[in-house]
C-alpha cells in the first residue's frame, strides 16, 4: 500500500495596510547599557527624595461596624494647636518638574502638543451657524492664555518590541505630530529597552513600576544624556501620516501566508 501523500497546505490571504510601516530606531546592547546608566544617574536624586521624604500611604479600611459612643475623655487643657507641628520636607529636585513618569502622563503631554501644533479647523456645526447669519451670541472679552508646553527630548519605553504593543503604537504618531508646528526644532527620540531593565529603573525611580519615562527639553543635568542619544539613536519617521493626507489610491495590499 502506498503511503498517503502530503498535501499542500492551502495559503491564506489577508489584506494588509497599503502604507509604509512605522519602525522603531534599534539600538545594541552597549548603547542601551551606557543609556540606562545615564537615566539612572539623572533620576536618582528623585528617587532618594521620594525615598527619604515621602512615605507611602497605608490606606484606610472602612469599618462597618459602629462602635458605641463613648464618653468624652476630659480636658486637660491641651488642645491641637500645642500637638508639636512636624517639619515640612524639602522641596523635590528641580530635575522632578522636567519628568514624565507612567506611560499616561507622557501620553497626555505629547497629546497636548500635538493638539497645539494641530491646523486650525472649523466644526461643521459652526459653518451652518456661520452661513445662516450673523453670529449674535455674547462674545468673552477676556483674553486667552495659551499654556505653552515644553517639547520631549526623550521617551523611554520599557518594552521588548514596541511596534507589536496595542498600548505603545500610539506613541510615534504623537511624536511625529507634536513637531508639525515647528519642523526645525530637534525631534524626539524614542528609546525601547528591555523589559529586563524596568527592575532597575524602578528601583532608582522608588516605586512599583515604570512603564514610561519622558525627558522634556533643556531638563537640568540632561545634557549628557541627550548628546549621547542624539548621536547613538535615530529619529522614527511615520511616513504614512503624509501618505493619508495625500488623499491617493495605494491599491489593494494583499498579504499571503502559508497555512
Amino acid at each position: 500500500m502506498a503511503p498517503p501523500t502530503k498535501k499542500n497546505p492551502k495559503p491564506l490571504f489577508k489584506t494588509g495596510v497599503p502604507f509604509t510601516e512605522t519602525t522603531w530606531p534599534r539600538l545594541s546592547s552597549v548603547d542601551q547599557d551606557n543609556i540606562l546608566d545615564l537615566l539612572c544617574s539623572l533620576l536618582e536624586p528623585l528617587g532618594d527624595h521620594r525615598r527619604t521624604h515621602i512615605y507611602p500611604s497605608k490606606g484606610r479600611k472602612r469599618k462597618r461596624k459602629t462602635k458605641p459612643k463613648s464618653e468624652p475623655a476630659p480636658n486637660n487643657g491641651s488642645t491641637e494647636e500645642d500637638a508639636p507641628m512636624q517639619e515640612a520636607p524639602p522641596p523635590p529636585p528641580a530635575i522632578g518638574t522636567h519628568i514624565l513618569i507612567g506611560l499616561n502622563s507622557v501620553t497626555r503631554h505629547l497629546e497636548a502638543l500635538a493638539a497645539q501644533s494641530a491646523p486650525a479647523t472649523m466644526p461643521a456645526s459652526e459653518k451652518e451657524n456661520r452661513a445662516s447669519g450673523p453670529d449674535t451670541r455674547p462674545s468673552s472679552t477676556e483674553p486667552t492664555q495659551e499654556i505653552t508646553l515644553k517639547p520631549l527630548s526623550i521617551v523611554v519605553i520599557t518594552h521588548n518590541h514596541p511596534p507589536a504593543s496595542l498600548p505603545h503604537a500610539h506613541i510615534p504618531a504623537l511624536l511625529h505630530l507634536s513637531t508639525l508646528s515647528s519642523p526645525s526644532s530637534t525631534p524626539t527620540r524614542p528609546i525601547a529597552v528591555p523589559l529586563g531593565y524596568e527592575p532597575r529603573l524602578a528601583s532608582v525611580l522608588h516605586i512599583p513600576h515604570v512603564g514610561a519615562i519622558g525627558i522634556m527639553a533643556g531638563a537640568p543635568g540632561a545634557r549628557a544624556l541627550e548628546d549621547y542619544v542624539r548621536e547613538h539613536v535615530g529619529v522614527t519617521e511615520c511616513r504614512w501620516i503624509e501618505e493619508a493626507m495625500d488623499a491617493e489610491w495605494k491599491g489593494v495590499n494583499i498579504e499571503t501566508q502559508k497555512g
